[in-house]
């Protein structure tokens, strides 16, 4: 997607009062946190020219437990 710099400068600055204004409650308004996190850094990389899109991001922060099928001892069983 091709955004004019002054668009892209102009999204870039409404996510950015949006995520200020933004009061986190419950698992539903840290999703949007991060989607606008995301949001930043994709509008971020048009500005520097690059393909939002494609470019490689900050992966968010993993929690809890993991999958069973991805337990530690059975990712080092040779």
């Amino acid at each position: 997607m091709s955004l004019s710099r002054r668009c892209a400068e102009t999204l870039l600055d409404l996510v950015e009062i949006k995520l200020s204004c933004l009061e986190i409650t419950d698992r539903e308004d840290m999703r949007e946190k991060e989607l606008l996190q995301r949001c930043v850094q994709e509008l971020q990389a048009e500005l520097r020219g690059e393909n939002g899109a494609t470019t490689a991001f900050i992966a968010p922060k993993r929690r809890g437990r993991r999958p069973k099928h991805l337990q530690f001892h059975e990712l080092h069983v040779a």
